[in-house]
């Protein structure tokens, strides 16, 4: 369970040359600076075989004007995004790659239950002694990139004498350069979650306490560090959904919240037969998309077209489904969705009262209106005793990479919030 291939050892003597990148002082093992170096022959036989893929015939369903959630994506959007894929004026990888490592890469090797799991992570650290760490989660088909955009407004907002927090990036195992889950037994978000402890604790954020962020599956690691980390202060979701949900009450609702839940009502109808095949068929999906990876653009380049309010630009789509191609990332990252259809105490889920959030822990939530699976205030309140809540007039499933300047103000404001609660116990 390695880390990957294309995630390469910074020397230490590189460390002072790169802001953002001295870790804590308290951290208790060792921290691996690195940077993303894919050889040129990796590009080149990823560009060959995108050229000789065939694409399908044109049908009825994709015949469509634009991608849309009755059908998923045309013929036209496929063609164009096959094309740009290999034409370095659109997507250029050498350029991508300087990007990607414009932010800190670390690894870290964790021991846990019998095995040891490279995680990888992102990371901005401050050289501030009260600086507040902030640990953002991501989710399918999302990866460390989704947050990009707003370390990049951290970077140009602070220097690292000023940023007010430690923004950490994580990635789940089996996701990107993150070690995959075990192949001699089950795996689950209750397990990353447990991971992620032991990592943060090796960061030393046990005695300097942390505020937990995350959105899609990202939310329920985060709820799991909330419900059992005593060092993990409070949590801020984006998310806030699961099947054993969709029975709360659904009185006294406003005409916003009614329509909310008609959207999430057709999506559970129309939008989750990707989620039963991860979840039924994981070995078979695995395998049809490990073959080909326009098959995988498909597969995944359907969920940022169709699951956003601003969709991304083609060329940052292409970046995701890229840096999944190179890592082998799709058929290792697709086990938490085994519990979506076959729910458990022992993994984390937001309706099920096991995972309540502590009523001593601030709780806040963005809500963004496109979101596939939108709840109303009172549904996330049964799953916590909710101290911060921010509307937004746009922004959909991946609000941290469409509207990052909104996420990253809700943020700030809500470690604000949680400093104003007396609930953080940083190092001064």
């Amino acid at each position: 369970m390695a880390a990957s291939q294309y995630l390469h050892a910074v020397h230490p003597e590189a460390l002072s040359d790169k802001p953002f990148s001295q870790v804590p002082k308290n951290a208790r093992v060792k921290q691996q600076l690195c940077e993303v170096r894919v050889p040129p022959h990796a590009i080149a036989e990823l560009k060959r075989l995108i050229q000789t893929a065939r694409l399908g015939p044109e049908t009825f369903e994709n015949s469509q004007p634009e991608p849309n959630a009755k059908y998923g994506l045309t013929s036209s959007w496929m063609k164009e995004a096959v094309l740009a894929w290999t034409d370095v004026s659109v997507f250029n990888w050498a350029r991508v790659q300087d990007h990607i490592n414009n932010a800190p890469h670390f690894t870290c090797e964790v021991e846990y239950e019998g095995h040891s799991y490279t995680v990888h992570y992102v990371a901005l650290f401050s050289n501030r002694s009260d600086a507040v760490p902030l640990v953002n989660i991501h989710g399918w088909p999302g990866c460390f990139l989704e947050f990009l955009p707003l370390m990049n407004l951290l970077q140009q907002k602070y220097t690292p004498d000023t940023l007010p927090c430690h923004f950490i990036v994580p990635s789940m195992p089996g996701y990107t350069f993150s070690s995959g889950p075990s192949t001699d037994r089950d795996f689950s978000t209750l397990d990353v979650s447990r991971i992620f402890q032991i990592l943060l604790r090796q960061l030393g954020f046990d005695d300097t306490q942390y505020v937990v962020a995350g959105g899609d599956v990202g939310s329920r690691v985060a709820r799991a560090l909330a419900v059992e980390d005593p060092a993990c202060s409070a949590i801020h979701l984006n998310f806030c959904f699961d099947l054993n949900m969709h029975g709360f009450p659904r009185e006294n609702l406003n005409a916003q919240e009614t329509g909310r839940l008609e959207t999430l009502d057709e999506f559970m109808k129309t939008g989750v037969g990707y989620g039963q095949m991860h979840a039924t068929r994981p070995a078979t999906i695995g395998f049809v998309l490990s073959s080909n990876p326009v098959a995988l653009l498909a597969w995944i380049g359907e969920k940022f077209a169709t699951w956003t309010d601003k969709t991304p630009p083609l060329a940052t789509i292409l970046t995701f489904i890229t840096v999944y191609w190179l890592t082998d990332t799709f058929p290792r990252s697709i086990y938490p969705y085994r519990a979506d259809f076959a729910s458990s105490d022992e993994v984390p889920s937001h309706g099920n009262p096991r995972w309540r959030i502590p009523d001593g822990k601030p709780f806040g939530f963005s809500d963004f209106p496109k979101e596939i699976l939108p709840v109303p205030r009172g549904w996330v309140e049964r799953t916590g005793r909710v101290t911060f809540w921010r509307e937004h007039q746009e922004g959909g499933h991946f609000a941290a990479l469409e509207v990052p300047e909104m996420m990253l103000e809700d943020l700030e404001k809500f470690v604000g919030h949680v400093r104003a609660e007396g609930k953080i116990r940083a190092e001064r």
